[in-house]
């Protein structure tokens, strides 16, 4: 005899009656197939008399000053005393989710968790990054800078054309320098009197002085020095176009850190957010089409990236980590998946699949295991370092048989691709024969204009040039991903990033062969039909982590639950291996 459990329903706190179709409910909550984390799905609602009534006004109360169809409206289940409940049960009734409207007579009327799970993949795509900045909440205050140069391949031509400057500058000033020096020889010579003796009565000691040959030697002095500025003033010009043209100055591109644009989209939707996971503190800078610095650069991706919008960053990121998320107590966490598999208080049932027999029937997850599994960052094809430097883009795992009889009967196969839709950055870490060259000649140009008071920096700017992100222009096709330290890039940009490390830190649990004590094999039971009270489907809605009759430690894979018949239908997994004979390989 099935006990049922005193059931009130509210909607906005006031008690107007059951839905119609109460009896028939059945709450679906599917951890395996839906890719967006828990959603608990739950049939449409009919209805009627003062409920129905309450319901078609509230919808239509937008015409007359109302919040109207596009809010929902609050939804309670209290299961108990509903002054001290056994289990509560907050949600919401969706008016844009397939609402039917039978005349005057009845409603129906689909029903949602609150802050949920469905709830968040229903508004997580219905804002972009660049709606939050425009709306305030990102500021220029949440951007990082992320400096950058232009790299040109081959050299070359700049390098003959550098050192050629060198030669030549060089060159006309030693020949001016020694051209001063003789025309000062020449003034002072000019200078020099000449002695002699006078004749005639009175004859004596006669001191001369050349002065045309005097201010001659002037006026050539004077020349001279200010040639030599002017020469010096136009070589220092053009060396300045020569670094301009050749050696584009360092800019910056803004982005924002993966962890940033979580916590402004959590901040908008009215959530904390917490993870663990450290490699939320990459940058990530938006495609761009503009030179970094120009005017009305912003570090959020535009509609053109793969993470335009909140949804779209849960989605790519759940796959880039192997991870998911969970919304409790309005903190939304964030980590790879099997921290969440923390057992919970809920005890599947000592039941038999098959009643009738007595008789438990399980099966394997072997449709699970890939032959090849796949890490991949994206080519940019503005960018020859992505094409020219593969270190860290690619990964493989292949998993093999460590035994085989007859290699025709090897039923491993399949592909897993995590493509990332992001390229991976390149540090710049030493200077190119180009640079070693400019370096050479601005140290001597920053020497020279001391002289003249117009103090240069070349040395500097060349030397602050290493620790930046190379590019071969100032345009990006894909957001490019990269690890800052301080206000530059890392020096082991590509092995911090490297797909390879994508794999040993997070993805390396999907593999069937052991990998450090973890392995992905199961023993799967289906289709079995337990008793169900709501309080124990509320244990299984904070986690489907459980235990089973024998305190094995099991996982749910999905629910089929009816609050008025106090049962369900589970499917759950074990883990526990069926085979030794597997190795992985990487590549």
């Amino acid at each position: 005899m099935i006990i049922r459990p005193n059931i009130t329903q509210y909607i906005n706190g006031q008690d107007l009656g059951t839905p119609r179709n109460w009896q028939d409910l059945v709450i679906n909550v599917d951890w395996v197939n839906d890719q967006n984390g828990v959603n608990i799905n739950i049939a449409d609602l009919d209805f009627v008399l003062e409920a129905n009534r309450f319901l078609q006004e509230r919808i239509l109360n937008g015409l007359s000053g109302g919040v109207g169809i596009f809010e929902g409206e609050p939804y309670t289940i209290k299961v108990g005393d509903p002054n001290d409940p056994v289990y509560t049960f907050e949600g919401y009734l969706d008016f844009t989710d397939e609402v039917t409207v039978f005349g005057r007579e009845e409603i129906s009327v689909g029903l949602k968790k609150r802050k949920g799970s469905d709830w968040l993949n229903d508004v997580a795509d219905g804002f972009s990054f660049a709606y939050l900045e425009d709306q305030g909440v990102i500021t220029s205050g949440d951007f990082v800078k992320v400096p950058y140069v232009i790299n040109f391949v081959p050299d070359g031509t700049q390098l003959i054309l550098l050192s050629l400057s060198l030669y030549l500058m060089t060159k006309e000033l030693i020949e001016n320098v020694e051209n001063v020096a003789r025309a000062i020889g020449i003034l002072v010579n000019a200078g020099t009197p000449v002695v002699g003796a006078s004749v005639g009565l009175g004859a004596g000691v006669v001191t001369a002085w050349d002065i045309g040959d005097y201010v001659f030697a002037g006026l050539e002095v004077v020349a001279r020095i200010a040639y030599t500025i002017a020469i010096t003033l136009a070589i220092i010009n053009l060396i300045e176009e020569i670094f301009l043209q050749l050696l584009p100055p360092l800019r910056n591109h803004l982005g924002m850190t993966f962890r940033r644009m979580f916590e402004r989209s959590c901040q908008y939707l009215g959530l904390s957010f917490q993870s663990s996971i450290s490699q939320l503190d990459w940058v990530h800078v938006p495609a761009k089409d503009k030179k970094g610095g120009s005017s009305g650069e912003t570090g959020v991706p535009d509609n053109s990236g793969n993470i335009y919008t909140f949804g779209d960053l849960i989605r790519e990121l759940k796959k880039m980590f192997n991870a998911d998320f969970r919304i409790e107590n309005n903190v939304f966490t964030f980590e790879r998946r099997d921290q969440f598999e923390i057992a919970g208080a809920y005890v599947i049932p000592a039941y038999f699949n098959d009643q009738d027999r007595l008789l438990d029937f399980n099966g394997f997850n072997t449709d699970e295991i890939v032959a090849n599994y796949n890490i991949a960052w994206q080519f940019d094809t503005q960018d020859q370092n992505t094409l020219d430097d593969q270190a860290g883009r690619v990964f493989q795992a292949i998993t093999t048989p460590i035994n085989v009889i007859n290699q025709d009967y090897v039923n491993i196969k399949g592909l897993t691709e995590v493509q990332l839709p992001f390229s991976i950055g390149r540090t710049k870490l030493d200077l190119t024969a180009v640079e070693k060259v400019a370096k050479e000649l601005g140290k001597f140009v920053d020497k020279l204009t001391g002289i003249f008071g117009r103090g240069t920096n070349f040395q500097a700017k060349i030397e602050r040039r290493v620790g930046s992100m190379l590019l071969s222009s100032d345009f990006l096709t894909f957001g490019r991903v990269v690890a800052m330290q301080g206000n530059r890039l890392g020096r082991d940009q590509r092995e911090t990033l490297s797909a390879t490390n994508l794999w040993n830190n997070y993805h390396f649990i999907n593999s069937f062969a052991e990998i450090n004590g973890e392995h992905n094999q199961y023993f799967r039971y289906q289709n079995l039909r337990v008793p169900m009270s709501l309080e124990d489907f509320d244990k299984i809605l904070t986690t489907n982590i459980c235990t089973d009759a024998d305190g094995n430690e099991a996982e749910i894979e999905t629910v089929q639950y009816s609050p008025e018949q106090g049962a369900a239908i589970i499917a759950y997994r074990i883990k526990q291996k069926y085979t030794n004979n597997l190795k992985i390989e990487y590549v």
